[in-house]
């Protein structure tokens, strides 16, 4: 396992691929914007808070992740975070979804979706973010990973957090 606290990412191809989207949402716009005889100043301000919009959830996507650590999991979301103590998870859950989406050379889902079961909200399945195969060299590292993750669950289930709530 990587040393804790191991941080898990959006991969380098989910970035190439909201930078593409970028483009292709400012293209239109632009157009709109420039082209429609809108006066400079209108023009301008439509520009600049479409680009400050796309700028904002790519910062929010961006932030998203899962942390784990001693006492822990983070599930950094779009929204905000979530820590589950170890005590507090109930079950980890692999989803195999048998293939990966992909839009031209972008991979923009995981062939693996792990998620916690958390005992406080009536079992309730969260997915963590960006713990899959693409944060490793192959699907076979990233299983072994988890293993080991799990492995460190089971362990440090039965004792109470060490630090509270951040």
């Amino acid at each position: 396992m990587r040393p804790l606290p191991a941080t898990y990412r959006m991969p380098r191809d989910m970035i190439g691929y909201f930078v593409v989207l970028t483009v292709v949402v400012m293209l239109p716009v632009g157009y709109a914007a420039l082209g429609t005889g809108l006066p400079g100043w209108l023009s301008a301000v439509i520009l600049l808070g479409t680009l400050g919009l796309l700028l904002g959830v790519a910062l929010r996507v961006s932030r998203m992740g899962t942390v784990v650590s001693a006492d822990g999991i983070l599930r950094r979301g779009f929204l905000g975070d979530r820590r589950y103590a170890w005590s507090e998870i109930h079950d980890f859950h692999l989803h195999d979804n048998r293939g990966v989406t992909r839009v031209g050379p972008f991979d923009v889902t995981s062939r693996y979706v792990v998620a916690v079961y958390d005992q406080q909200q009536q079992r309730r399945r969260r997915t963590l973010f960006f713990l899959d195969e693409r944060a490793f060299s192959g699907a076979d590292r990233f299983l072994a990973e988890l293993q080991e993750i799990i492995q460190f669950w089971q362990q440090h289930r039965g004792q109470p957090r060490t630090t509270g709530r951040r």
